[in-house]
């Protein structure tokens, strides 16, 4: 006890960042370099990937060095409820220098190991960037442990009237520790912080553990990049607690990426459907029709790509590569993975309806995911095409480096290798294009009986009158629709009823088509009279002074159920965002902040430069450009009709700048 009370009271007071003396200004020199590590996480999911990282690493540098007989193991707790994360593991634990010193910016101790993280700032980042951090250590016999607090609220305060925090030693308490020879334990406790990231952990909508497994497969290291090299598959338990004390658990030894193709559904590799193509003869259609049943139709295709299939002489990049890129594949060892799905509507079912987290929250999606030695880092980024831009969204293209070295929290990698994976990227869904006859179509219903096709449509529409109703009346005038729209067709009908009404006015329609490009054609036509012009409280739905007394040149309008069908058509090259001056749809969902920057004109005096007589919001193609078109958001519209300041209110919550 008396060895172990040394320790303690060597821990005891200690200051992991002294040794650097004050400038003769009196400023904590410590304090700029903290900051700038702190700036660089900026992401909701980096306290779980620097905390995970180091468990990975601690484990498996154990691993490396111990027999066969030992069992790597993590222990991962999310308490919801308490605001804390506390990871555990039985890696190599720390000697009394690494856990003084391990929250120093740049200090590492794992150079030369090839492990994940050799940066020196994770630690740094977890102690100053939070409201309280404990670690624990069991090495060798020793037991050490001690609690930081404060440590944000020491980096944020620029007075210089909060000190900086020091170590408080505690007793160690690891009960998963209890029977294993080493380890570690580091627990992080969320506080009142603006600063802090996240601050919320239920804001991405995961309430259990299988949930929770799921996000950190995606975003964090427990989900590594092994597409050609070894596993390393330590046992993890996952314990989480949600906001109301409900506890889960999981336990698994799958320590790897959710790769798309894991995605419920119809999947195939294309090495496999290019067996099959090859082995049948005759030409490319009657190769296609006797093609077996599960190589068609598809919902994700996928492949994985060496350095040596991008090296490969007549292969599938052959012409791609620059001769100092070819050496940049060979140094970093680059492999690909690649999945492309038949819609990009199933990313927001895959995050909807199989993990079941909060709709905007986007778990996954489109683009090219950058990974080095073993992890995903950072945000997928846009693929660039320069055609058939729509597929930039099925698309999920990651490009693994080995020793890539990308920049601390940022994960900003160098910028010859963003370049080079951008090409790889680029030539890998050109690659997947040549499958597209393979892709699952668009499908109806099956075919039932007329009469009973009939009857249950009766039902379903006199059910969806019950739930959905829709009663106003306007100028005097009762609309005619009774229900809320369910189809384009019923966008229309009802939009017409509002210029039938007066409720809308301005516009004169030259025609309506559903086989042009775009919907239909119309010319706007305000006379300079008072009901047209703008007035927040009696005319909120008029436009601006400067609009009136012209009849402009005819303009396209588009029609669309939802938001997101302009989207898809966007994508896909079918429509031109430049060549559209307004779009009436029935509702948008969160899924327009993928493309555009909404701003809502049903709220306090943002409708004073309207130009659509009642259009709901301005679209722009970000929140720097110049708009791009007007938006009457029926739904939005109505609802402002019927209870202006409770729609007011919504508008600013569902459509605030994130």
């Amino acid at each position: 006890m008396s060895k172990l009370a040394d320790y303690e009271k060597d821990l005891d007071g200690f200051d992991p960042l002294e040794g650097v003396p004050n400038t003769t200004a009196g400023m904590d020199p410590n304090k700029p370099v903290v900051l700038n590590v702190l700036n660089s996480y900026t992401g909701f999911y980096d306290l779980f990937s620097e905390l995970v990282q180091n468990a990975l690493d601690a484990t498996q540098h154990k691993a490396r060095h111990s027999p066969p007989t030992y069992k790597p193991r993590i222990w991962l707790l999310i308490d919801m409820k308490d605001r804390r994360v506390r990871i555990t593991d039985n890696g190599v634990g720390m000697s009394a220098t690494e856990f003084k010193f391990c929250f120093r910016p740049n200090v590492t101790f794992k150079r030369g190991e090839k492990l994940r993280g050799n940066k020196g700032v994770g630690a740094t980042y977890l102690a100053y960037g939070f409201s309280q951090i404990r670690i624990q250590s069991k090495k060798d016999g020793v037991e050490l442990s001690a609690i930081l607090r404060g440590g944000r609220k020491w980096a944020e305060n620029i007075s210089g009237a909060v000190p900086r925090p020091r170590l408080e030693a505690q007793k160690f308490s690891v009960a998963e520790l209890e029977h294993e020879e080493s380890g570690a334990s580091f627990e992080v406790v969320l506080g009142d912080s603006p600063g802090e990231r996240p601050r919320d952990l239920g804001w991405i909508g995961a309430r259990t553990a299988n949930q929770w497994l799921d996000v950190l497969r995606i975003k964090t290291p427990l989900g590594a990049i092994t597409l050609t090299t070894d596993k390393f598959a330590p046992e993890v338990t996952l314990t989480v607690v949600d906001t109301e004390g409900g506890v889960s658990t999981t336990h698994t030894a799958h320590c790897e990426y959710y790769y798309p193709h894991e995605i419920p559904g119809k999947v195939a590799a294309l090495g496999d459907i290019s067996k099959a193509l090859n082995a049948i003869p005759g030409d490319v259609k009657t190769k296609f029709t006797k093609l077996p049943g599960h190589l068609k139709k598809l919902d994700t295709m996928w492949d994985i790509w060496t350095k040596d299939d991008l090296l490969k002489e007549g292969g599938d990049f052959t012409g791609v590569l620059d001769p100092e890129e070819v050496i940049l594949v060979e140094r970093h060892n680059i492999v690909i993975y690649g999945a492309f799905l038949s819609s990009s509507k199933q990313w927001a079912m895959f995050n909807d309806e199989v993990i079941g987290l909060r709709k905007t929250t986007q778990i996954m999606k489109g683009g090219l995911q950058l990974a080095c030695d073993g992890m995903v880092q950072g945000d997928p980024l846009v693929i660039p095409l320069t055609s058939t831009i729509g597929y930039q969204a099925n698309s999920h293209v990651i490009v693994h480096f080995s020793e890539g070295n990308p920049d601390m929290g940022r994960k900003v990698f160098q910028p010859e290798l963003k370049r080079l994976a951008e090409k790889l990227a680029v030539r890998v869904v050109t690659i997947f294009k040549r499958f597209l006859s393979h892709r699952r179509p668009d499908v109806g219903p099956p075919t039932v009986s007329a009469s009973k096709q009939l009857h249950e449509w009766k039902k379903a529409q006199e059910a969806h009158r019950e739930q959905k109703q829709v009663s106003l009346v306007l100028n005097g005038v009762k609309l005619a629709m009774i229900s809320e729209p369910q189809k384009e067709q019923d966008v229309i009908a009802l939009f017409h009823q509002l210029l039938g009404c007066g409720l809308l006015k301005g516009y004169n329609i030259f025609a309506t088509s559903q086989s042009e490009t775009y919907d239909s054609l119309y010319e706007l036509e305000y006379p300079d009279e008072p009901e047209f012009r703008y007035d927040r409280e009696t005319r909120p739905l008029a436009v601006a002074h400067k609009y009136l007394g012209h009849v402009t040149e005819p303009r396209v309008l588009e029609y669309k159920f939802e938001f997101d069908s302009l989207m898809d058509d966007i994508e896909k090259e079918e429509k031109s965002a430049q060549q559209i001056d307004l779009v009436v749809c029935w509702s948008c969902s969160p899924r327009y902040r993928d493309k555009f920057y909404f701003r809502s004109m049903l709220v306090a005096d943002e409708g004073s430069e309207r130009v659509h007589f009642g259009a709901t919001h301005q679209a722009f193609a970000d929140s720097a450009s110049e708009m791009s078109f007007e938006v009457v958001v029926l739904k939005d519209l109505i609802g402002f009709l019927t209870d202006r300041s409770e729609e007011e209110a919504r508008q600013k919550m569902y459509y605030k700048d994130e």
